[in-house]
C-alpha cells in the first residue's frame, strides 16, 4: 500500500522484481482510512496502471529512472511532485 499520513491512498501488487535492478508495481484500487475499497468508476480508469523503478551502474554512476502509467488527471501532479522525491532520493543515497 502507498498511503498518507491519514490512512489514503493505493493498495498495488508488485507486478516484477529483480533485486538491485527493477521493481514494478500494478496499481490496483483505493484505500481510505486504512481500508481497500471497493471498484469505482473512477478506480476503473486507472486500475492496472503500471509503475517501475530501475537502477543501473554505468562507469560507478548509478541511474535511477522510472515510468509509470498516468491518468491524464494526475499528469501535471506527478510532474510536480516526483522530481521533488526524487531529489530526497538522490540526497539520502548520496550523503
Amino acid at each position: 500500500m502507498f498511503l498518507s499520513p491519514n490512512g489514503e491512498g493505493m493498495f498495488s501488487n508488485i507486478a516484477r522484481l529483480i533485486p538491485n535492478e527493477l521493481m514494478s508495481f500494478k496499481h490496483l484500487g483505493t484505500v481510505k482510512d486504512g481500508k481497500e475499497q471497493p471498484e469505482s468508476e473512477e478506480t476503473k480508469k486507472w486500475s492496472g496502471a503500471m509503475e517501475s523503478y530501475s537502477v543501473k551502474e554505468t562507469n560507478g554512476i548509478t541511474e535511477l529512472s522510472v515510468t509509470m502509467d498516468v491518468t491524464e488527471d494526475f499528469e501535471s501532479y506527478f510532474r510536480e511532485t516526483f522530481p521533488k522525491a526524487l531529489g530526497v532520493v538522490k540526497d539520502l543515497s548520496e550523503n
